[in-house]
């Protein structure tokens, strides 16, 4: 068994480098979005701005999801430091659906849904705001679907959605 405090000092590092790299994402939106609107960056390179991408190795969606995110949250609301500190550790796909339903008006209530709710939880928390789920408009089958929108389902509805099921599941078994 290891020491409490090797854990404990561990897992602070663990809650570090994940906080590092939301920073480091953010980071490299902020320099993908310079460069592309400044062709002179890559020119040279690459005879295109995808091009330049593909060169530099970086997957031109995750580019492009990085450079949304950085857009809203870097240079249209300019975020501080601390907050960019306190959403880092957040799931960038919920960064992303943060940055498409952030206002002047709502801002400090989407930054506290990112920083303090888990994915699921922050991206119902979000739909409140307007935000339909694009991932489920194209689920290739309906089953598919039902299981990413189980998911996406914030612990509560879950626990719900189980308690409902689980009749099913053993009156089924007792005939089996």
């Amino acid at each position: 068994m290891a020491d409490p405090h090797v854990r404990e000092a561990l897992y602070r590092r663990l809650k570090a480098v994940q906080a590092e790299f939301g920073k480091a994402r953010l980071e490299l939106g902020m320099l993908l979005t310079v460069f592309k609107d400044n062709p002179e960056f890559w020119e040279g390179k690459a005879e295109s701005f995808p091009a330049f991408l593909e060169e530099e190795r970086i997957q031109s969606a995750a580019a492009s999801q990085f450079m949304k995110v950085a857009k809203c949250l870097l240079f249209d609301f300019a975020l501080s430091d601390t907050e960019i500190h306190e959403i880092s550790t957040a799931n960038f796909r919920i960064l992303e659906q943060a940055s498409k339903v952030m206002t002047k008006e709502n801002r400090d209530d989407v930054l506290a849904i990112v920083a303090s709710l888990g994915e699921r939880d922050a991206r119902e928390a979000l739909r409140w705001y307007g935000l339909e789920d694009d991932e489920q408009k194209a689920a290739p089958s309906p089953v598919n679907g039902l299981m990413r929108r189980y998911r996406d389902l914030p612990d509560d509805q879950r626990l719900a959605f189980l308690q409902k099921v689980a009749p099913i599941k053993n009156g089924r078994r007792t005939h089996a």
